[in-house]
């Protein structure tokens, strides 16, 4: 099967998924599925995994999400600059606190319930005037990893022709 093909059927079969309207053997084979295209897209990426790490946990969606933090000096909001099923990065004035856990509001598209959680600053870089922040999710649920993970697929598929 051509790769145009293959990403006609995973488009159709991410549709039924969204819509729940898939069987039992079907959500193994879209599973399946949603791994080799986040595989690919991690390839694209020139991202490498450890062995036994699943690429749909690692791969990164440039993009932009309001998103509201709670941090100890106050209320910030901002724009992601991408985001993983992992966690996501955004610019700001100044960084939290070094083990400062910082609460967070993430808006979802279309109207969905927002992700409210805790997260972790892991990596910060001064930029001229401000910093590139990345943060990693701490313990959010089964339920909102999978809402977000078919936003980050929603928002990869977006960006193909097709």
């Amino acid at each position: 099967m051509s790769v145009n093909g293959w990403l006609q059927e995973f488009r159709a079969l991410h549709k039924r998924a969204r819509q729940k309207q898939l069987g039992d053997d079907e959500k193994q084979l879209y599973l399946q599925a949603r791994e080799q295209f986040a595989r690919a897209l991690t390839a694209a990426q020139g991202m490498t995994l450890k062995p036994g790490e699943m690429a749909r946990q690692t791969f990164r969606v440039a993009q932009a999400m309001q998103i509201e933090l709670s941090l100890n000096a106050g209320i910030m909001r901002a724009m992601t600059l991408d985001v993983s099923k992992g966690g996501f990065s955004v610019v700001l004035g100044k960084p939290p606190g070094e083990n400062e856990m910082v609460g967070f509001t993430l808006r979802m598209p279309d109207g969905m319930d927002p992700i409210i959680g805790r997260a972790k600053l892991v990596a910060s870089k001064k930029q001229i005037g401000n910093y590139r922040l990345s943060f990693a999710f701490q313990g959010m649920s089964d339920y909102d990893q999978e809402r977000l993970e078919t936003v980050l697929f929603d928002a990869a598929l977006a960006r193909i022709p097709g």
